[in-house]
């Protein structure tokens, strides 16, 4: 019994480290974005009639 209990608390402090780095990953490459507007002023169109000063 103490031994399926060891393995599935190691099992899942592996499961947590791993999502740690996922949302590690996650922050870091998208730290420049505060808000989905910032995400779809990315978007090339969009990006160039907003200099452009076009409106969609």
């Amino acid at each position: 019994m103490k031994t399926a209990i060891k393995e599935t608390v190691a099992a899942q402090l592996i499961k947590k480290q791993r999502l740690d780095r996922e949302f590690a990953w996650i922050s870091r490459e998208f730290k420049d974005f505060n808000t989905l507007e910032d995400l779809d002023i990315y978007n090339v169109e969009r990006y160039a009639a907003l200099c452009l000063g076009y409106v969609f």
